[in-house]
Parts: C-alpha cells; structure tokens; sequence
C-alpha cells in the first residue's frame, strides 16, 4: 500500500484490521508470547512437527514458534498488508520455515489429514459461519494431530453501546459470547476438548496505552503519510486502543486444545480439577 496516496477520509473508514497493515502492529493471540510458549510445552513441538495457523496477521505466532523450534509452519491470512509484513519479519529473523500465504478458513486449499497442528488463536471469533471454519480445521488436521483456540468471551456483560463500537471498530457484527457459548460450539460429534486453562485480561492504564500509541506513530514509515492523514491515523488509532482496553476489561480468553475423539473410546465419567 503506498502511503503517500492514502487520505485521511479513507482512514477515517478503515476498520481495525485494515488499520494493522498500515501500522504494523505486532498482532497477537490472546496471553501472546505466554500461550505459545505454553503451547509448545504442552504438545512437545519437534522440528517435525507440521503446523497450519489460521489468521497469522503480521506473523507474531509462526515467528514466536520458530524462535523456539524450527518446524514447518504454513499461516495464511486474508489481508495482503499483514502479510507482507509478516513475510518481512520473517526473513529478517532468518526463519525461512515459515509458508506465508493468502487463504480463508472456510475454503482452505489444503489435502485432508495434512497437519500435525492446527491454530486458530481467536479467529472464530471474527467469523459468521463458525461451524463451516471448525470443521475445515478438522478436515486438515491428521487423525491423531491437535487444533488449538484460543476464543474470548465476557465474563462480565457488556451494554449495547459497548459491543457496537467494537462491532463497528473491527467490521464485523458480534454476539456476546460467554465460555458456555464456546463449549457448545465447540462440543461436536468428532470433537472433544483435550486440555483447557482459562485467563482474565489486565486492565491496562492511560499511561501505558499512551506510550505504546507514541511508539506505533513514530515509526519511519509512517512519516510518508501525509500530515493530515498522519493526524487522522493518530485519532482513529487511539480511539481503537482505548475502546479495546474498556472491552477487555469484560473479558477472558482460554487456551483450548481440542482432539479429534476416537470411535472405541467411552466417554470420560470421574472427571477431576486442579486444586487451588
């Protein structure tokens, strides 16, 4: 996208994820470096491993992997932008392992039992036709292989004005949903939920959003912008911040790995928990 020829009305118009191609956010799952890492641990990631992740955006999660173990990962997102940058980010960290592309969930163009691994982070989240997406993620994952999510409901019940800013904000008309929604979507026939560890998000401070929003505007390429435009990123920018912040504050995430169930098996009666 060439910077210099955008104006300020059509940044005005810009949802948030076309916002995060032109700044470059480091895009990440809910918990970010924590949940990879938590990921890895958890399902003993070799360089072997064959990964897909759906949504990758500016490539923080396949680059966060790769950091750790070099496997094959494939991420596919739909916005060109983000993966350019993604693409960059990559090379300059010299992980040449990493197969970005440009895909949709609902129609991947993968064969069937093909991966390992499937990552979805908080994807679903953005997507009308769910059902159609999970089982795309299914129909790729091999038999024996693992789909993570990491889905964000509210814990807390947020007003109409709330939800349809964020609505507004990242373009797509959402429902309130809550960890029982997730579970019941998540509950299908050839499904079952292999581990689970649920979070609450921080409540971050005016300060700290300030000082990040000053990092994002001060980056070089950004000066190509013209300086109405400049001004205009900045306010609608901002705006998106603050508004995520006050929406998260309502909010948790969990770290699901789901299993593919196996037809002897029956189903799980003495359950158990953590203690605490």
């Amino acid at each position: 996208m060439d910077l210099k020829n955008i104006s300020p009305e059509e940044i005005k118009n810009m949802d948030y994820n076309q916002l995060i191609g032109i700044v470059r956010e480091t895009n990440r799952p809910p918990g970010g470096k924590s949940s990879i890492f938590e990921i890895i641990n958890r399902l003993h990631i070799t360089k072997r491993t064959k990964i897909l992740e759906i949504g990758t955006s500016t490539g923080f999660t396949p680059i966060e992997i790769s950091r750790i173990v070099r496997c094959p990962i494939v991420s596919i997102d739909i916005n060109e932008d983000s993966l350019t940058e993604a693409k960059n980010r990559a090379e300059k960290e010299g992980y040449h392992n990493i197969d970005f592309q440009k895909g949709d969930v609902n129609e991947l163009s993968f064969n069937d039992d093909l991966f390992n691994i499937v990552i979805v982070g908080n994807v679903f989240s953005l997507l009308s036709d769910k059902k159609r997406a999970l089982k795309e993620c299914a129909r790729v994952c091999k038999k024996d292989g693992f789909i993570i999510t990491m889905p964000m409901y509210y814990i807390k019940e947020p007003s109409d004005v709330l939800v349809k800013k964020v609505s507004k904000a990242i373009g797509i008309t959402i429902t309130p949903m809550y960890k029982k929604d997730w579970i019941n979507f998540l509950f299908v026939e050839d499904l079952e939920t292999y581990w689970s560890k649920d979070f609450i998000f921080d409540f971050i401070s005016d300060e700290k959003i300030g000082d990040f929003l000053n990092d994002i505007m001060n980056r070089p390429h950004l000066k190509d912008l013209h300086k109405e435009a400049h001004l205009e990123l900045l306010k609608t920018y901002k705006e998106f911040m603050f508004l995520f912040r006050d929406n998260l504050s309502h909010m948790g995430y969990s770290i699901m790995i789901l299993i593919k169930k196996r037809i002897w098996e029956d189903p799980e009666l003495f359950t158990s928990q953590e203690r605490k």
